[in-house]
């Protein structure tokens, strides 16, 4: 016996607001009050908004009970034939075709293989089934004075006659009264800046800028200390390129004349020719330091050359990927780590990372860090 299922749903939507088909989804019925579309001039009756859940899929028996009562047949027939039905909807909606209820809605799957529902234009309340919407019009109305008839003249006999009543003159048409007149307040008249005057008020700012900078750096410069000015021969040792400065000459010299003005005076108490030794070694000391020092200011510079400190660039290839979301998915997951990505679309997806290095043992490090890291064995060295 062939059961129309889609017919039972219809029916019972307007009796339930809460309908499941069992291992499939339920239909739940949202009451809306009636509506009034003014700029359509458009009343809509009482309605109830369908909508689908896949969740509501425990069966509360409504439909198999009415299918078993409409067709005198055993509930567990009429469940045999609901899922018989469902296993029919499901087949179609797993081909990507449009399942179609009269009355009530279509169901179709989403690309998340989730069920959409697009409801009919049918109103399931009970209340207002068979009312369509009610169109409607705005009514204009005119207002019109009008004037008590006159009374009929009365003769001399006492007999009202039949004579018309004089014409009334028409009441001159009302002129409603002007509004008032803003109040306009008064404001004295300033003559607008012009450009050379915008002009002018600009330099005198920047002179009297320069002047505050010019007095403040005089001001310090007045201050300062008179001996800040360096030695020339030190300048002039400082700024030679290529020779090394010379920091004891100053102090030997210094040396010297003291170790002179202490024999000087030590000469008064001490014999004439232990003076002379004395001042004999230390300007054999001193000479001997001078010579050290020209020595090595003269010495030319060490031929060895500076260590290579050139790093050279190596490439990484982790994988290369057909699917270009799994690619983005890499890159982004490596930009996070902090790696500098490479990217090259060459039969697919190649995703990598490029840095530099200065000892071929990094390479190795880094490729274990890497494998560690995104769980890919094949990696390779695309360039070092």
């Amino acid at each position: 016996m062939q059961i129309d299922i889609a017919a039972h749903i219809e029916k019972l939507l307007f009796l339930h607001d809460t309908l499941t088909i069992p291992s499939f989804g339920g239909f739940t019925a949202t009451r809306a009050p009636a509506t009034v579309d003014y700029a359509g001039g458009v009343v809509a009756p009482p309605s109830k908004t369908l909508t689908f859940s896949e969740n509501l899929a425990v069966d509360d028996g409504i439909l198999a009970d009415d299918i078993s009562r409409s067709h005198g047949i055993p509930v567990e027939d009429a469940r045999a034939a609901i899922q018989e039905f469902v296993n029919q909807i499901q087949a179609q909606l797993n081909l990507r075709e449009i399942v179609t209820l009269p009355g009530v809605g279509r169901l179709y799957k989403n690309y998340v293989q989730k069920i959409q529902f697009l409801p009919d234009a049918t109103n399931f309340h009970a209340g207002s089934y068979g009312l369509p919407p009610l169109q409607f019009s705005p009514i204009a109305r005119s207002r019109e004075v009008t004037d008590k008839p006159a009374a009929a003249p009365v003769n001399q006999n006492g007999s009202t006659g039949s004579a018309p009543a004089p014409a009334r003159a028409a009441a001159p048409p009302v002129i409603p009264p002007l509004p008032p007149a803003p109040n306009f307040v008064s404001e004295p008249y300033t003559a607008p800046r012009t450009s050379g005057a915008q002009f002018g008020t600009g330099i005198g700012i920047g002179l009297l800028v320069c002047a505050l900078a010019f007095g403040l750096w005089y001001w310090q410069h007045k201050n300062a200390p008179n001996n800040t000015q360096p030695d020339a021969a030190l300048q002039a040792e400082q700024e030679s390129p290529g020779v090394a400065p010379m920091p004891g000459l100053n102090e030997i010299g210094k040396l010297a004349d003291k170790a002179r003005n202490n024999d000087t005076g030590a000469a008064q108490t001490k014999p004439e020719r232990e003076d002379e030794d004395l001042n004999d070694e230390v300007d054999q000391a001193a000479a001997k330091k001078v010579e050290i020092l020209r020595r090595q200011n003269e010495a030319p510079q060490s031929a060895n050359p500076d260590p290579d400190t050139r790093k050279n660039t190596c490439v990484l290839i982790i994988a290369t990927l057909q699917d270009r979301n799994n690619a983005d998915r890499l890159v982004a997951k490596l930009k996070g780590a902090g790696y500098s990505v490479y990217y090259r679309e060459q039969r697919g997806h190649q995703v990598g990372i490029q840095f530099e290095y200065a000892d071929p043992q990094q390479i190795d490090q880094t490729k274990a860090e890497l494998i560690r890291f995104t769980g890919e064995k094949g990696i390779f060295v695309k360039k070092k």
